[in-house]
């Protein structure tokens, strides 16, 4: 036993009973030796039982007394910069075993290694808006999908929900924010916007990760708390060559952003003549982002926006989102309702199913991509039926609907009902 004070807690049959002990070893190891015992209460005296007792620890007590000193040596330094939560009503005190490995991560972080043990594994918060991660998120779509209407759209949400949007405008088009969040009942003077004109000269040209630390100070002085970019190819002004042949690029560009320690998402776009395409041409770009979400225009009438998320991380199925966008007769969008694209889907198939034949997949798809007004490359026909399979699929399950026919093309689908 090493020399020293060493201190337990020793409890008696009923816990107001428990005492600290504090014994000053100073190095005696023999039965010759003197303890010097003091309690925290009112010290027993020679004579008195307690104090005859622990005269004649064993051992074994002895031993356990040294354990509970080397314990407490250990666990005390944990709680030296921070307020003690032992202190605090209503503690609970941890388990044995949670306090073993509380020592051994204390020990572990010393070393410059840990286990998985140490790194919580609670489930993800809810997504923030129902879109975001915390962290960097990006929007994918071909031109003229609505990129900007979504924008706007979540700069309002985000108003609602008690958050305080930043604009970093790349694309020089203060204007198009300006009226559409307007439109939508946004508050203009609770938005932040940025274009690069407002940088420091030094910085004007640059690509995003050497602008976003004045980004980040921006943000910090102006309360904001979510960061919009548009879009990727302005902000990092390196040309798009770059963006689809630099794997660098999107890892440098995520990394900025999650230095900033506040939510973001980026807009971007397909090649051109893949609206459903990687952006840029490259899959770097989805895999760096915590969330990316693909958007395509949808079928039916007015001005409808498909969104579907193409990457998402420590979570299951996301449904996609369909946004139907009204315009006011000036032209600017005045309200934008949410729906969940899985239910829309399955409403639009039972609309099409409604005068009971039976209908193959492709069939379906093609009538489908006849009410989009672009162009539908033949990637977007066949996500369009990978996407009436599933939907097909659950109503099957459900009941709504039943195959007609044996395998592969020959199969068909009609409403149950109808049979």
């Amino acid at each position: 036993m090493t020399a020293g004070t060493y201190s337990s807690t020793i409890s008696g049959e009923r816990p107001e009973e428990a005492a600290h002990l504090e014994l000053d070893l100073d190095g005696m190891h023999t039965a010759s030796d003197e303890w010097h015992v003091s309690w925290d209460v009112n010290p027993p005296r020679p004579g008195d039982a307690e104090y005859d007792a622990y005269i004649a620890a064993t051992p074994a007590e002895i031993a356990r007394l040294d354990a509970e000193a080397a314990r407490l040596e250990a666990v005390e330094p944990m709680w030296a910069d921070v307020q003690d939560p032992r202190d605090e009503p209503g503690f609970v005190p941890m388990s044995p075993a949670q306090e073993a490995e509380l020592i051994a991560s204390h020990q572990r972080a010393g070393r410059g290694w840990r286990t998985l043990a140490d790194i919580d594994d609670s489930p993800p918060a809810e997504l923030l808006l129902g879109w975001l991660e915390d962290g960097p998120n990006a929007f994918i779509a071909a031109p003229g999908v609505g990129k900007g209407t979504t924008g706007c759209y979540l700069v309002v949400e985000a108003q609602k929900a008690g958050l305080r949007p930043m604009i970093y405008d790349a694309e020089r088009r203060p204007k198009e924010w300006s009226r559409r969040v307007s439109g939508l009942g946004g508050d203009r003077s609770g938005v932040v916007y940025l274009s690069p004109e407002d940088l420091p000269t030094k910085l004007r040209g640059l690509p995003l990760w050497d602008v976003a630390p004045a980004l980040g100070a921006v943000a910090a002085e102006a309360g904001a708390d979510l960061l919009l970019i548009d879009s990727i190819l302005p902000a990092v002004g390196v040309g798009e060559e770059r963006l689809r042949s630099d794997a660098q690029a999107p890892f440098l560009y995520v990394q900025a952003l999650d230095a900033l320690g506040i939510p973001s998402l980026s807009f971007g776009h397909p090649p051109k003549g893949q609206p459903e395409g990687e952006p840029f041409g490259s899959f770097a770009w989805v895999a760096a982002m915590r969330m990316t979400w693909s958007g395509t225009k949808a079928e039916g009438d007015g001005h409808r926006i498909r969104w579907k998320v193409r990457k998402r991380n420590e979570r299951g199925h996301i449904p996609g989102v369909l946004l139907v966008v009204e315009y006011g007769l000036d032209g600017r969008p005045c309200s934008v309702v949410r729906e969940d694209d899985e239910e829309s889907t399955r409403e639009w198939l039972l609309y099409a199913l409604k005068d009971g034949s039976a209908h193959g997949v492709s069939e379906l798809a093609d009538e489908m991509a006849d009410m989009v007004e672009d162009h539908v490359t033949a990637d977007a026909r066949d996500r369009m039926k990978e996407r009436l399979n599933k939907a097909l699929r659950r109503m099957a399950a459900d009941g709504s609907v039943e195959k007609v026919g044996t395998t592969g093309r020959n199969v068909k689908w009609r409403l149950r009902w109808s049979a």
